[in-house]
């Protein structure tokens, strides 16, 4: 097996991990009841040493169960996507994305600010690549229509222009609105998908 398939299913692995704790954790949370990473680690069926790799302290982790409770899951914007087109796909999602980071723009902030300040602590990723597990699935049924290295670039590039990362540079750097920075964000995407266009073409 080459090495950068070794790597790739150690990633997806690590992402699959992070989930079946969120989910363990949000489970616990609508229990009501005082919780430790322990019970967290317990429920999700992993390691305490595991647990604290991924996550050092029960504030991380709440911040992003709680957070993740108003994302949609890849399965269920792959419902929302099935009937539209290449191009509407991308669109959808990163309005999906960009709406959920203005309307949790202070609490999506704070986790950030946490979770910028564990990975320099850690040196490990500490983030969930929704966006990107999102683009993959909706993707999926037109990946042939490019290369796989142009395919995997759209996705990271789509990934780049949502969300609360890109928000937060079109406002605190930029001094862009809300609605400025939804427009800037989707004329940027536009022109990509208008090169990969002319680029198929020719």
């Amino acid at each position: 097996m080459k090495k950068s398939e070794i790597t790739k299913g150690r990633k997806k692995q690590k992402l699959q991990t992070r989930m079946e704790i969120l989910d363990a954790a949000r489970a616990l949370m609508q229990q009501k009841k005082k919780i430790s990473l322990e019970d967290v680690a317990e429920k999700a069926n992993i390691s305490r040493a595991t647990m604290y790799r991924y996550f050092s302290n029960l504030d991380l982790l709440f911040a992003e169960a709680t957070l993740d409770i108003h994302h949609m899951s890849p399965d269920q914007i792959f419902e929302e996507v099935q009937d539209l087109s290449f191009e509407d796909r991308i669109f959808y999602i990163q309005k999906h994305y960009n709406a959920l980071a203005q309307e949790n723009e202070t609490a999506f902030r704070r986790y950030l600010s946490a979770m910028l300040s564990e990975s320099i602590v850690t040196g490990e990723p500490t983030r969930g690549a929704r966006r990107v597990k999102s683009l993959t699935k909706a993707l999926e049924p037109f990946k042939e229509q490019l290369t796989p290295e142009a395919f995997q670039k759209l996705i990271h590039t789509a990934s780049i222009l949502s969300g609360i990362d890109s928000l937060i540079i079109c406002k605190d750097v930029c001094h862009l609105n809300n609605e400025e920075s939804e427009e800037t964000l989707q004329w940027a995407l536009e022109m990509i998908l208008k090169g990969i266009a002319a680029d198929k073409v020719t």
